[in-house]
């Protein structure tokens, strides 16, 4: 089986989110910075020295870069032409000036309707009678008849349908029942449970606490589900919403670290011995990140056959021993050199280090 590539499995992810937010790039930017500013420090203004946030303006420069970067790289795809900032400009002062126009038409005093001059005619009252009767409303609620606007939206395409299996959540590390189906990470659990088609967000009673769930419907009082959470949960750092008027979408955070064998008690359980538990390097706080990138740079260097940092120090700390006359590793100008062990009587001795 072939792997998938990194880039598209991020895409699909990416774009199954922005099916169900519902607003397109909008709302997957609101989500991306949404999550920026509930669960890291992205917006924090750091003091010189402090570990936690970023100094000021490198936010919104590193967010401009990646910007810039995939903007330069559409437009080294598909350039746009040459003059299209100056038909921009031209469109946008035609519109200003149309505006213009019709604020001065509508300052400008109406004139009176033809009925009234008709009216004021010397016609036969029995005439007039007979043109207002053909105005009256009784006639005009016929016209709207011959209007054919349902012609015209025959040459519309219809919105595409989005197949059912890719509006239901990933079931990664969990599993799907009858009622929902659900995943899990280090840090969190998602639960997505079936509504019936139409539900909104004001007609559910949902209740959640630290260890138990239970959804219902306010008219008929039908339980969808209910029960005890496997584990506990933050309850104050967990939401639930609806998504297109069929799914109820649970974001839970776990209260500790622990793989969950499932998603409420008494429910199907999973091998937890097949759940991936590993962590990705950024979801540690930053102190544990900066330990682990000297763990894997040290690492490094000694692959590459290279002294470690520590190595690195000891030594030159013994070349400053050496040559500090009150120290016992005190040497001068002479030279140690060591030699092989030497087998005696098939005996190994230890390597003795002697004065040249």
């Amino acid at each position: 089986q072939q792997e998938m590539n990194p880039h598209e499995r991020t895409d699909n992810i990416l774009f199954q989110m922005t099916q169900e937010l519902g607003k397109g790039p909008e709302g997957l930017l609101d989500a991306v910075f949404g999550f920026l500013f509930r669960r890291t420090d992205f917006f924090y203004l750091a003091e010189p020295g402090a570990k936690m946030g970023f100094p000021p303006n490198y936010a919104s420069n590193m967010v401009y870069h990646f910007y810039k970067t995939y903007q330069d790289a559409h437009n080294k795809r598909y350039p746009p032409p040459p003059d299209l900032e100056e038909k921009w400009k031209k469109f946008q002062k035609e519109q200003e000036e149309k505006k213009k126009q019709e604020k001065e038409e509508a300052k400008k005093p109406q004139p009176s309707g033809a009925k009234i001059e008709e009216i004021h005619e010397s016609k036969p009252i029995s005439e007039v009678k007979e043109e207002v009767a053909k105005d009256s409303p009784a006639e005009k609620k016929e016209q709207p008849k011959k209007e054919e606007k349902p012609e015209k939206m025959k040459d519309e395409i219809p919105p595409a349908e989005i197949p059912e299996k890719m509006k239901e959540i990933s079931t990664y590390n969990g599993d799907k029942t009858e009622r929902y189906s659900w995943s899990q990470g280090v840090f969190d659990v998602t639960a997505q449970v079936k509504l019936p088609v139409g539900t909104k967000a004001n007609m559910l009673d949902v209740l959640m606490t630290a260890s138990k769930l239970r959804i219902k419907l306010k008219k008929s009082q039908e339980i969808l589900v209910e029960g005890e959470f496997c584990e506990k949960i933050k309850v104050d750092d967990s939401l639930w919403s609806v998504h297109d008027k069929q799914y109820l979408v649970l974001d839970l955070q776990k209260a500790q670290e622990l793989i969950w064998k499932s998603f409420l008690k008494g429910d199907k359980e999973i091998d937890t011995k097949k759940v991936d538990n590993s962590k990705k390097l950024e979801e540690f706080d930053l102190e544990t990140q900066g330990h682990l990138q000297k763990v894997l740079y040290e690492q490094n260097r000694k692959l590459n056959g290279l002294p470690t940092t520590d190595e690195m120090e000891k030594e030159e700390l013994m070349k400053k021993l050496k040559g500090m006359k009150n120290s016992p590793f005190y040497e001068g100008d002479k030279e140690f050199t060591p030699q092989m062990p030497e087998m005696k009587n098939n005996q190994l001795f230890s390597a003795e280090y002697v004065k040249q």
